[in-house]
């Protein structure tokens, strides 16, 4: 989703895709739906157009930055935290008001075993000249300590359980799609994935490992090397995460969201999303020339499949908070 300036000053979001999982024409039927539910927080769309394999959706926009952009260029203000937890707040009463039992991953919004094997592609085209076949990584080595083969560990990551109903919602809230005025209005953009059928764990998982994924990007450090005894990843995680206040929201929708009796699961289905997050930014660090980042994006994805979840940096927020429930 690009923001361009119009010449006559007004600013329209426009996303531009080649051959789109899902067409500019099914995206203004889902931004229907949304509208339906956040009327004041959805700019209306502006047209659409398909021409040679690209497509393209225009929307206005209320607002010239991303919550994303604002913080890079004014800092994590308490003003921006007030806007995302007001952004989080709004996304919990649409699930709770949504709620309905049944849920079916074949029927799902996002489908989570395709989003898995679409990352595992990934890694295999982004690190086999490298490291060697992903299926051949008979064990991976995380800071001097043995872990698993990742075979083991992408079916750890399959795994997820259903969640005891479906919900609403965005589909995909990060602070990229959140648009946000001055004033402190913000507004939801791009609806590819916006619908009725979505595991609300999987959304907790944006709202949660996208500030985790990006503090890590900014400072994490490591080597991924092939031995013949498995893949050995050494790496430092550093500094302090800057942007750790903006996932405390999460940590309050998960207490909303999940009961006594499934809280142990949810948690462990949460961490599994957050991992796909972090397995899906493998290529896109190995494209970009930040290979620094292979390591610890593979190592903290393995961890976050294994039974200590729980004590994950990532996780430590959820588990907090069903302590503190309990």
């Amino acid at each position: 989703m690009f923001l361009l300036r119009q010449p006559g000053g007004t600013t329209v979001a426009t996303k531009v895709t080649r051959n789109p999982r899902v067409s500019s024409t099914v995206q203004v039927k889902r931004h229907d739906l949304v509208a339906q539910h956040f009327a004041s927080h959805t700019p209306v769309v502006l047209g659409t157009a398909t021409e040679a394999g690209l497509d393209v959706i225009v929307t206005a926009a209320p607002a010239v930055w991303s919550l994303d952009e604002a913080i890079d260029r004014l800092g994590p203000t308490p003003g921006l935290h007030a806007v995302w937890r007001d952004v989080v707040a709004a996304l919990v009463t649409v699930w709770r008001s949504t709620a309905q039992p049944g849920f079916d991953p074949a029927n799902a919004t996002r489908k989570h075993d395709l989003r898995c094997r679409r990352g595992h592609q990934g890694l295999e085209d982004a690190l086999t000249g490298e490291l060697g076949p992903p299926s051949q990584w008979s064990n991976l080595v995380i800071n001097r300590r043995d872990s698993m083969s990742w075979s083991r560990a992408f079916g750890r990551l399959l795994g997820v359980g259903r969640p005891d109903f479906r919900v609403t919602c965005h589909g995909d809230p990060h602070a990229g799609n959140v648009l946000v005025a001055a004033d402190g209005t913000w507004y939801l953009v791009d609806w590819e994935w916006s619908g009725d059928h979505h595991d609300w764990r999987m959304m907790i998982s944006h709202l949660l490992g996208g500030w985790y994924v990006r503090d890590l990007m900014d400072h994490a450090s490591g080597t991924a090397t092939a031995t013949p005894d498995g893949v050995l990843l050494d790496y430092v995680i550093g500094g302090t995460p800057r942007l750790r206040q903006f996932a405390d929201p999460a940590a309050e929708a998960f207490r909303q969201m999940t009961t006594p009796a499934q809280a142990e699961q949810d948690l462990s289905d949460v961490a599994r999303y957050v991992a796909l997050l972090l397995l899906r930014e493998i290529p896109r660090a190995a494209l970009t020339g930040r290979r620094h980042l292979i390591a610890p994006l593979l190592g903290e994805c393995v961890r976050l499949t294994m039974g200590d979840h729980a004590r994950h940096p990532a996780m430590r927020l959820l588990a907090s908070s069903i302590r503190a429930a309990a």
